[in-house]
């Protein structure tokens, strides 16, 4: 019986209109006997080497979870199972992102603000962290997001 096997091969990423945004369509095997497989590895098909990754899943109808951006983590979202829509905003460009399948991938860097809403009854949203929790990465206000963009933007 022959299996079909992963030729590794980096995923293809695509920009956003949002800073620093970008979207990963990772490789994928077909395989109609044994299940599909999706598949990211560092250093070339993730973007960083994740320190520490935590589920959605269970969310409640009309909920939204994010509403923050971070000052140095990066975070890379994949929806596992089921759907749900990401908001990113840079503080000039906003973009909604809609996660159907697990091959998409979004990347979202420091200091863009990102939400999470529109969750299937049966979401699952694996996100991958690249710095361990730290309380003070956090940015919750959004209007304290904005001036501390408007502060390193307009640095000389």
């Amino acid at each position: 019986m022959r299996f079909p096997f992963l030729m590794m091969t980096n995923p293809q990423i695509h920009p956003c209109r949002v800073r620093g945004v970008q979207l990963y369509e990772m490789p994928c095997v077909m395989d109609e006997v044994r299940g599909n497989l999706t598949v990211g590895q560092t250093p070339d098909g993730l973007p960083f080497v994740p320190q520490r990754y935590f589920i959605t899943y269970g969310i409640p109808e009309g909920q939204t979870r994010g509403q923050h951006a971070h000052k140095c983590c990066t975070q890379f979202l994949v929806c596992a199972h089921g759907q749900c829509h990401v908001r990113v905003d840079d503080g000039t460009a906003q973009e909604d992102i809609h996660l159907d399948r697990p091959t998409l991938g979004v990347l979202v860097p420091p200091l863009v603000w990102a939400e999470e809403d529109r969750h299937s009854p049966d979401s699952a949203l694996l996100v991958l962290a690249s710095q361990p929790y730290e309380p003070d990465d956090y940015i919750r206000d959004y209007d304290e997001f904005l001036t501390m963009i408007r502060r390193t933007t307009t640095r000389p």
